[in-house]
């Protein structure tokens, strides 16, 4: 089940912002959201493994089950298994579109894809967790162009990402490569979640 609630209760949670979530003030509320967030607590070795898998799965938005996919197939790729889970998930389509500007959060980049208003090498693609390969372009349909939101996100989105390209006026981008970890803008261990899996 993909978790719904108000986003930036999952950053509170985590004490941090995760990755595609909307932008806060999180120095205002440094703890986490409900009655006892003031109250230190302490994670066994087991909790501190699975804050690290839920992290992850948070910041990509995607589903337990699903998120378990993802690492089976990692498992089965050549490279470190938590790079590879990682590089899966960055290559998602929801989420490059999110990266290239085109869309303010994950969620809402989600939602145009879903709608049918991104095009993959000039055809529609509205499966969100399609993986996008290195060298191919996405671009945005004619009819959302003009869409406030896309062109306020991409205005204040800058191209800081080495592993793809963005072209605002046309409204096009390209995954240049597959990321390397260190790429990744996710604050997240992967030998921890590796571990999680490994018990």
């Amino acid at each position: 089940m993909r978790y719904t609630d108000a986003k930036d209760r999952l950053s509170r949670k985590y004490g941090e912002l995760l990755s595609g979530m909307p932008n806060f003030e999180i120095n205002k509320r440094p703890y986490p959201p409900g009655q006892h967030g003031l109250k230190r607590s302490k994670n066994s070795e087991y909790g501190l493994l699975l804050q690290e898998k839920q992290k992850l799965k948070h910041s990509y938005g995607v589903a337990e089950g699903q998120f378990r996919k993802y690492f089976a197939k990692a498992i089965k790729l050549k490279g470190p298994t938590g790079e590879v889970l990682i590089q899966l998930l960055e290559t998602r389509l929801d989420n490059l579109v999110y990266r290239m500007g085109f869309a303010p959060t994950l969620p809402a980049a989600r939602q145009l894809v879903n709608h049918g208003h991104v095009l993959v090498n000039g055809k529609v693609v509205d499966i969100a967790s399609y993986i996008v390969k290195p060298g191919t372009e996405l671009s945005l349909k004619e009819d959302i162009r003009n869409n406030e939101v896309v062109k306020s996100s991409l205005k204040n989105t800058p191209q800081v990402l080495e592993y793809i390209s963005v072209q605002k006026e046309q409204f096009k981008g390209k995954l240049l490569q597959v990321p390397n970890r260190n790429q990744v803008p996710v604050i997240v261990n992967e030998r921890l979640i590796v571990e999680f899996y490994s018990r």
